[in-house]
């Protein structure tokens, strides 16, 4: 039986089925906001997200607020445009915080061991923290050790720094001085971390420990999300500005071979 589109619903059995399938486009819909968001397009305004879903301009307004409600998205920082929050952060990582990850990096960090002699680690993003989950030691009888589990601010290491570009906002209002060559200043720590965004790789020296130096590079998931940061990582009597700079670029690929066993293609 076709019913016209101005003739109303009878039929209990038809008013239950209709009434289940509303919810359900809703979350579709709330999903196709989310699938807005990409590497080009990390913020978005309410209108470019009502045109992305072709819906008016209110609909785009309130899925973006539910879905900021539960921490999928948040407001950018002193603006009214949107960005991916830290549910959804929380959530990405689970997928690779697990054997996986950990299996797939440990041939390329022990490569990289053997090419560059010191010790190399993996690390996520936990909360307002970079955490350690791999480590493959380096050659030498001094050098970094046993961090695997240990946290570190992010602003005072190079994986930290890796994750403030790619990962996670800046949080300018409290940047703790470690070391006296700790970054405490936002507009210069926002200059490298647009540094950082441009060529790939971060550094740190002497910022969390005096005479500790490391760099780190983002490995990426296969939705372009940064899912983790691997790090060289040792003292700075042996890693002066020159071989910082080459164990970056030399970071970074290593972090890409990562990026594609994990099925990221950009």
């Amino acid at each position: 039986m076709l019913i016209s589109h101005d003739t109303a619903v009878n039929d209990p059995i038809e008013e239950r089925i209709i009434g289940a399938m509303k919810p359900l486009e809703t979350v579709d819909r709330a999903l196709q906001l989310l699938q807005a968001f990409d590497r080009d397009h990390r913020e978005l305004s309410v209108g470019e997200l009502a045109e992305a879903l072709q819906v008016h301009h209110s609909n785009a307004s309130r899925l973006a607020a539910t879905l900021a409600l539960r921490g999928f998205l948040e407001r950018a920082t002193g603006s009214e445009r949107y960005r991916v929050g830290p549910e959804l952060r929380r959530l990405g990582m689970l997928g690779f915080l697990d054997h996986d990850l950990v299996s797939e990096a440990r041939e390329i960090m022990n490569r990289l061991v053997d090419e560059v002699g010191e010790t190399v680690a993996l690390s996520t993003l936990d909360g307002d923290q970079a955490v350690d989950i791999a480590e493959s030691p380096g050659r030498h009888v001094i050098g970094a050790r046993q961090w695997i589990g240990r946290r570190y601010p992010l602003h005072a290491t190079s994986d930290g720094k890796v994750f403030l570009a790619f990962a996670a906002p800046l949080e300018s209002s409290q940047l703790e001085a470690l070391t006296e060559h700790t970054i405490t200043d936002p507009d210069e720590l926002k200059n490298e971390i647009d540094e950082i965004r441009r060529r790939g790789w971060a550094t740190a020296r002497s910022e969390l420990e005096t005479g500790m130096c490391g760099v780190a590079a983002p490995v990426f998931g296969p939705g372009g999300q940064c899912v983790a940061a691997l790090n060289i990582t040792g003292p700075d009597y042996r890693l002066p500005e020159p071989a910082l700079r080459e164990l970056g670029r030399t970071c970074r690929a290593a972090a890409d071979d990562l990026s594609a066993r994990l099925g990221f293609t950009g």
